[in-house]
C-alpha cells in the first residue's frame, strides 16, 4: 500500500513526545511507498526553523526519510498550483489552507492520503480519497 504523506505525519514520527508519534510510526511502517509532495518537505524544514533547530538537525532528520527506499518525492508544477487555488475557491476554503489543497491534489491522483489533520481528512474523504490512519 502507498500514501501521500502530510507534514504532520513526518513531524509526529520524528518527535517521540508528540501525541500521534506511535500512530505516525505505525502507518509509515505499514506502507511500501511514501509519496511526499515538495510542499511537505518545505513545511517540514520550516517546522525545524520555527522551533529553533539548526539546519544540520533539519537535514539529518530529512535524510531519514529521503534516503529510505520507500520515499518518492512529488513536485508541484504551475498547473497543479493553479488547480490547488481552484480547489480553495470551489470549496470556499481560507487561502491559509492552500498547502492542504496542494497535498490533497496529489492524494486525489494517488488515491490515499496519510494525515492527522482533521479538516484535511474530512475534505479528502468528501473527495473520495482513502485516508490513513483509519481512526484517530
Amino acid at each position: 500500500m502507498h500514501g501521500v504523506i502530510d507534514t504532520n505525519v513526518l513531524i509526529y514520527d520524528t518527535f517521540e513526545d508528540t501525541e500521534f508519534h506511535r500512530g505516525a510510526e505505525e502507518v509509515l511502517e505499514s506502507l511500501d511507498r511514501w509519496y511526499v509532495p515538495a510542499i511537505v518537505v518545505q513545511e517540514y524544514v520550516w517546522f525545524f526553523k520555527n522551533n529553533g533547530f539548526s539546519a544540520e538537525e533539519a537535514l539529518e532528520a530529512l535524510k531519514g526519510y529521503t534516503e529510505d527506499p520507500r520515499f518518492k518525492g512529488l513536485s508541484e508544477d504551475p498547473r497543479l498550483i493553479e488547480s490547488a487555488l481552484d480547489l480553495v475557491v470551489a470549496e470556499k476554503l481560507s487561502l491559509s489552507r492552500f498547502n492542504d489543497a496542494v497535498i490533497l491534489l496529489h492524494a486525489l491522483e494517488k488515491g490515499t492520503l496519510v494525515t492527522f489533520d482533521v479538516k484535511l481528512r474530512n475534505l479528502a474523504k468528501r473527495k473520495g480519497v482513502v485516508v490513513l490512519p483509519e481512526e484517530l
